[in-house]
């Protein structure tokens, strides 16, 4: 009887002391701060040189206020790539209200000592006029695509052109949608393109495609042709050329001793024998030679897109190995970057890192980079490409006898170079690019909103050496590096 007495007690203290303990209540979760909206913030390549605070919200309108005017190109041509990358959201206006609010650090790739060099010089080369000629520099980075410099000789910026806002009888003026483009305050894409805007001719600078093209055909840079002076091509044109068999008939000019003859490829490319490129771009296709251009970097426009990719046969692409297509400076910088980076097309960046608000990299806006053309082609053409600037082939010295417009360029940059420097329309339109395995620069001068006049001697000369000096300012602080030599097959005559 006691011993069960004692065993209910026991039971009834068990209850009691399990119904008084303290339960142990899990801990509430706690949700982190939120982070508070703020604008993002755009640095230079050196992360400390503040190009711009996104406080606005339209960024593109933050750019406008930049401390640098010379940076309002860049910066603009960033916000619309920030639009385009789904990193940042779903669609365009989300990506953009993410720079206004998202508090990213942008550490951006522009080099804002070597932008000032190249803008003092595009500045100094064709003063800031509503007339003027516009004069675009970009510098490219082979092998990433990161964007260096990004020049012109226009203020950035909106409002009326020309200055007065008043017309003839004092009614209000307004400004054509050239003058808007072109004028004195812009804030057109101009080295870039975009926005329905193409550019300015790359005349002879597009003959390298043509090389690269026959190059992959295995047609080495030894082939020769014999050239005249005034080639009747296959191209019909019509009874606009009725001497021709209603047939394109380019003729050479320039240097009297290149007017006819037997040329390879280092010549003819030296020289700029026209009449060694058309014929060459009829063996090869037309349509190979625009279609590797759009491989490398060249945007096409909707005309040859529809035609390269309906027709196929690029008939009417005939025209395209002498330049006359429109292109833009930071197109012409890319596809001679490709080639220099052996053949690696890179997708133009203007970032070099991007970071959260919270500190953590942003993941998905690294360089995009594709293998476009073998490297032994893209070699044999830079080969070749060293002979408009004053440089030498790997193979000795076959450029041939005689001087070249951009001859000096290597001097000036002191150390192994490729390029080529084009005339448009009775030097109407200039165009350079300066290739070397580090970065490339290109320059391009075209018509303004007045009377398009062309380039004197001098301005030309001038221009030649803006583009060098701003090359050899970019590669001032890196190792001499020579381009890779080609395979012998590739130089050897066929």
């Amino acid at each position: 009887m006691a011993v069960a007495a004692a065993v209910v007690l026991i039971a009834v203290v068990g209850v009691l002391t399990w119904r008084n303990t303290p339960t142990e209540q899990p801990a509430a979760a706690v949700s982190p701060a939120p982070i508070p909206a703020r604008p993002s913030t755009l640095y230079a390549s050196d992360g400390s040189t503040l190009i711009a605070r996104f406080d606005t919200s339209d960024p593109h309108q933050t750019c406008l206020g930049v401390a640098d005017n010379s940076w309002g190109f860049y910066c603009d041509y960033l916000v619309s790539w920030w639009a385009q990358q789904p990193a940042f959201g779903v669609v365009p206006k989300l990506r953009l209200a993410a720079l206004h609010t998202g508090g990213y650090r942008i550490v951006g790739s522009l080099d804002a000592a070597l932008q000032s060099a190249a803008a003092q010089r595009t500045r100094t080369l064709v003063p800031i006029t509503a007339t003027g000629k516009v004069f675009s520099l970009v510098s490219v980075q082979p092998g990433t695509g990161l964007i260096r410099t990004m020049a012109v000789n226009r203020t950035f910026g909106t409002g009326v052109q020309p200055s007065t806002a008043m017309g003839d009888g004092g009614t209000p003026y307004v400004a054509n949608q050239r003058e808007v483009t072109y004028g004195v305050r812009t804030t057109a894409p101009l080295a870039t393109g975009g926005d329905g805007l193409r550019g300015f001719p790359g005349a002879q600078t597009f003959e390298l495609f043509t090389i690269a093209a026959a190059l992959e055909q295995r047609i080495p840079l030894g082939h020769t042709i014999n050239t005249e002076q005034k080639y009747i091509s296959q191209y019909v044109i019509g009874p606009a050329v009725p001497n021709c068999d209603q047939r394109w008939c380019p003729q050479n000019v320039g240097d009297p001793a290149y007017l006819s003859g037997k040329r390879d490829m280092w010549q003819a490319l030296a020289h700029s024998v026209t009449t060694y490129f058309v014929p060459l771009q009829e063996r090869v296709g037309a349509d190979r030679v625009a279609g590797l251009a759009r491989r490398l970097g060249i945007t096409l426009s909707k005309d040859e897109t529809a035609r390269l990719d309906t027709y196929g046969t690029g008939a009417s692409l005939g025209f395209y190995t002498v330049g006359v297509s429109e292109t833009d400076a930071l197109d012409l910088a890319t596809a001679y970057a490709t080639l220099a980076a052996d053949g690696t097309h890179c997708d133009p960046l203007p970032v070099q890192q991007v970071t959260d608000a919270s500190g953590q990299p942003v993941a998905g806006v690294e360089a995009h980079c594709e293998q476009v053309v073998q490297p032994d082609v893209a070699r044999a053409a830079m080969d070749a490409a060293r002979c408009p600037v004053g440089d030498r082939s790997a193979f000795g010295e076959r450029c041939g006898a005689g001087t070249v417009p951009a001859g000096s360029v290597r001097s000036v940059v002191g150390r192994p170079v490729a390029g080529q420097f084009g005339v448009a329309d009775g030097r109407l339109d200039l165009a350079l690019a300066v290739a070397s395995p580090q970065l490339v620069t290109s320059g391009m001068l075209g018509f303004g909103t007045g009377r398009r006049q062309p380039v004197s001697a001098t301005t030309q000369a001038r221009m030649i050496r803006s583009v060098a000096e701003v090359e050899q300012a970019g590669l001032a602080s890196q190792p001499v590096k020579d381009f890779t030599a080609p395979p012998e097959k590739l130089a050897a005559s066929d």
